[in-house]
């Protein structure tokens, strides 16, 4: 197998592209749509719905033109699946177990996950320890070459056990995978009730009126009314007790 640089595989898959018009049109309408949605219309939902009918078309376009193509790549997912279970191999026995270890430590240390499904998770991981303990049991009395595939799959109960341990394996995850996606559908579904009884409010778009209103200050003159006396009445009194008071400091 040729090695390759990373600027000559850039280069062939630009060739490749410039090379078809479809794909060359594919790449430009794309291109065209992520600058709109994220500069141009990135707020206006007819448009996004629109760039969503069109992506759906266009992949169903390209899906027929490459059906055959598609059902052979699925004929031979199927068929190495198949092999996988069937004929299991020592590395993918050792990936499952790493895999079942690390979805366990997740489901240990995450509070969200259900109890029973922690409780699956390690009844599943302790079922393969088991067969992994009788698997190595195995390979020890029988002095199997885990080089040499011809030397693991005459070794009939090594493959039973291979087996077994890969097909609950296979089923663990494809069940915690439908749990998931049901998990999700149904936060989904109580989201789109509990938005039904109460309406979002409307946010403003600009940061500047998120701010207090300026308050408007007014002041008030009060206008004295103008009279032709110096002083009033009061005035004149406490003029006139100013002075008996220094009269009578001066006596």
């Amino acid at each position: 197998m040729v090695e390759y640089t990373l600027l000559e595989k850039i280069k062939t898959l630009f060739d490749l592209i410039t090379s078809s018009p479809l794909f060359l049109i594919l790449l430009s309408g794309i291109i065209l749509m992520i600058i709109d949605m994220l500069f141009i219309s990135n707020k206006d939902k007819k448009t996004q719905k629109i760039y969503l009918i069109v992506s759906i078309l266009l992949i169903i376009l390209i899906l027929n033109l490459y059906f055959n193509s598609i059902l052979s790549i699925l004929d031979t997912i199927s068929k190495n699946i198949v092999t996988i279970i069937y004929f299991p191999t020592i590395l993918q026995y050792i990936i499952m177990l790493i895999i079942s270890i690390v979805i366990l430590l997740v489901s240990i240390f995450n509070k969200r996950i259900n109890k029973i499904i922690k409780r699956i998770n390690i009844f599943v991981l302790i079922l393969n320890t088991f067969l992994f303990f009788l698997i190595l049991d195995q390979i020890n009395n029988n002095n199997v070459d885990l080089s040499n595939k011809i030397s693991i799959y005459s070794n009939s109960h090594l493959m039973i056990l291979l087996e077994l341990s890969i097909l609950i394996f296979v089923i663990w995850i494809i069940s915690l995978i439908l749990y998931l996606i049901i998990k999700k559908l149904q936060n989904k579904k109580t989201i789109e009730e509990t938005n039904m009884f109460y309406e979002k409010p409307k946010l403003p778009e600009k940061f500047e009126e998120l701010q207090m209103p300026k308050r408007k200050t007014e002041y008030v003159t009060i206008e004295r009314e103008k009279t032709d006396e110096l002083f009033t009445l009061e005035e004149y009194k406490k003029m006139r007790e100013l002075l008996e008071h220094i009269n009578k400091d001066k006596d």
